[in-house]
C-alpha cells in the first residue's frame, strides 16, 4: 500500500506538472495570437495609409501631366510665333555687322 500511495502521489505530481506546462503553453499561445493580431492590425493600417498616399500621388501626377500638356502646347505656339521674328532680327543684325566691318576696313586701312 505504501508503494501504491507513493506511485499515486508521483502520478498526481506528474499530472499536475503536465497540467501546469499545458497552461503555460496555452497562455503563451494566447499571447502570441494577440501579438499576431496587433501586428496584423498595425500592418493593415500602414497599408491603408500607403494606399491613400499612392492614390493621392497618382491623382497629383495626373493633374501635373495635364498641366504640363497645356503648358507645352502654349510654349510650342509661343515658340512658333517668336522664332520667325527672332530669326529675321538676328539675320539683319549679323548682316549689319558684316557690312559695317567691311566699311570700317575700307575707310580705315591698315596703319603702319
Amino acid at each position: 500500500m505504501g508503494d501504491e500511495k507513493q506511485s499515486a502521489s508521483e502520478l498526481d505530481a506528474v499530472l499536475h506538472h503536465h497540467h501546469n506546462v499545458q497552461e503555460r503553453l496555452a497562455e503563451e499561445m494566447l499571447n502570441l495570437a494577440r501579438n499576431l493580431k496587433n501586428n496584423t492590425l498595425a500592418a493593415q493600417n500602414v497599408i491603408k495609409q500607403d494606399n491613400q498616399t499612392l492614390t493621392h500621388s497618382l491623382r497629383m501626377a495626373d493633374q501635373n501631366f495635364e498641366k504640363l500638356k497645356v503648358e507645352s502646347e502654349r510654349l510650342e505656339q509661343h515658340t512658333k510665333k517668336s522664332v520667325n521674328w527672332l530669326l529675321w532680327l538676328m539675320l539683319v543684325v549679323v548682316c549689319f555687322i558684316f557690312i559695317s566691318m567691311i566699311l570700317f576696313i575700307r575707310i580705315f586701312p591698315k596703319l603702319r
